[in-house]
């Protein structure tokens, strides 16, 4: 069981939904949809049941596969990049296909969290809209549904920042039966929308650190409970990805649950997830996403944002995002190596000299997290600097991507 200061850290995996999602956006359109000479207003309006835009499939490969956590959807829509996943609260039908047109492959998941709330009106009203949509007598969240301290004080995360403008996050108790039918709504409504094709669930520990008012053992027991009745509601069987917050082990407990999961803050100060751990994490069916980011601070570090990257590209079932951090993230960030068209894979990854190569169609990928010497027998171009050579210098703790040069 983690210590109190080891769970500190744990607090900052927490991925704020910063609220993007503007509420008169996100009241299921078809409430603005209505016909303008309907004169009666308390009709309850339908369950969009629309499918997304369809668009050919261009014939371009699927390698580098970029991912964005709790979007910014305006951001990456006007970047008219092609992002293959990407996650929020909700996508309206209109985002989804906006989406689509920058890449009729991305992938478009949806969802908060099942243990906590954030103790911001904006968040609130968002969930609660959401959860009571076409429900005759919505559920309001009351004190009861709260964890609590023997003090009767709410169990809260420490979230809390005046120098971040954010609000405290709270424990919810999975055992109340309230509480689980209005999460639960919430992620029926979520999984009943044609433009999603799948969920994340945000902030998933497998034990609680708050409060002696639950145990350990009722904590797993009640979530799980919970994650079986989203099961349940998941007809389509939709993908479903977690936030692990640092690694796999965080969350083993649910792994029948989620098809993949999101390793946060990964090679970074706050979670202190190694290389050697994301590599051995693709060793398995789950989709995994690295989430390499700038420790909160901005300052964008090329050398670890390219060896995640690399490391993404070694497997067949790892994505790749790269932002500013646990405290604000989703930013529409692109970079050169992103654009490279590498082909499909010609096989799998192999070590080197403390490296890990991998050879596609049209090139060579190098991670290094303790450096490398490159040779090549034909000329090959570095993405990252465009110089042409035969032999190249990777630092430690950088990746490479080379690409045939023309006419070799």
């Amino acid at each position: 069981m983690l210590s109190l200061g080891v769970d500190k850290r744990l607090l900052l995996l927490v991925a704020i939904l910063i609220p993007a999602l503007v509420i008169g956006g996100i009241l299921l359109e078809q409430e603005e949809e209505q016909n303008p000479g309907e004169q009666e207003h308390t009709q309850e309006p339908e369950t969009p049941t629309e499918t997304p835009v369809e668009i050919d499939e261009p014939d371009e490969s699927d390698f580098p596969k970029i991912a964005s956590w709790l979007s910014k959807k305006e951001e990456l829509i006007e970047s008219q990049k092609p992002f293959d996943l990407v996650m929020a609260g909700w996508f309206t039908h209109e985002e989804a296909a906006d989406l689509r047109e920058n890449n009729p492959d991305v992938l478009i998941l949806a969802g908060l969290t099942t243990t906590w709330v954030w103790d911001n009106e904006e968040w609130m009203n968002f969930l609660l809209v959401i959860a009571n949509y076409g429900r005759e007598n919505p559920i309001e969240i009351t004190e009861d549904m709260y964890l609590h301290d023997p003090e009767g004080a709410r169990c809260g995360f420490g979230w809390a920042s005046d120098e971040w403008d954010q609000e405290e996050i709270y424990a919810m108790d999975p055992r109340n039966p309230q509480w689980v039918e209005l999460v639960t709504s919430f992620y029926e409504m979520v999984l009943t929308q044609p433009q999603h094709d799948g969920i994340i669930v945000d902030m998933v520990v497998d034990k609680q650190y708050w409060t002696q008012s639950i145990t350990e053992e009722e904590w797993l027991e009640a979530t799980r409970a919970i994650y079986d009745k989203i099961a349940e509601l998941n007809t389509e069987d939709k993908l479903v990805i977690f936030n692990a917050g640092a690694r796999f082990t965080d969350i083993d407990a649910y792994s029948e649950y989620f098809d993949g999961y999101l390793m946060e803050n990964f090679i970074g100060e706050q979670l202190k997830t190694s290389f050697d751990e994301g590599l051995e994490a693709a060793n398995s069916d789950y989709i995994v996403i690295y989430g390499v980011d700038t420790d909160d601070t901005g300052v964008v570090d090329p050398n670890k944002m390219r060896l995640g990257l690399t490391l993404s590209l070694l497997n067949d079932n790892t994505y790749f995002t790269y932002d500013f951090g646990p405290r604000d993230h989703g930013q529409a960030w692109w970079y050169d190596e992103y654009d490279v068209d590498l082909g499909e894979p010609i096989d799998d990854y192999y070590a080197l000299e403390g490296a890990y190569w991998r050879e596609f169609e049209n090139g060579i990928v190098v991670s290094a997290p303790n450096g490398a010497e490159v040779s090549f027998d034909e000329e090959h171009t570095d993405i990252t600097t465009g110089d042409s050579s035969t032999s190249f210098t990777i630092e430690p703790g950088d990746g490479r991507i080379f690409v045939r040069s023309l006419g070799s």
